[in-house]
């Protein structure tokens, strides 16, 4: 399967999302493990994962770890509230 990159927009081209502010760090940290997640999904499918360090399982790792990051925060808001 051939994809064409012509036909492909980069991250930096894409439109924006547009979100509320952040009311705390793990709100922050979820919107960015949101964009990162996004954009890794798009890198996936129009066949650019893999070029240079980005690869398929370093974005993974990189995913899981801010995923448990934020499971910690979420922990110690529920603990504070």
């Amino acid at each position: 399967m051939i994809i064409d990159q012509k036909d492909t927009r980069p991250l930096h081209e894409a439109a924006p999302l547009a979100c509320a502010p952040a009311r705390s760090d793990a709100d922050a940290l979820e919107a960015a493990l949101a964009d990162m997640t996004r954009a890794f999904s798009s890198d996936f499918v129009a066949g650019r994962v893999g070029e240079r360090h980005n690869t398929y399982q370093h974005r993974t790792r990189v995913l899981r770890q801010m995923g448990g990051q934020l499971a910690k925060l979420r922990e110690r808001e529920d603990a504070g509230s």
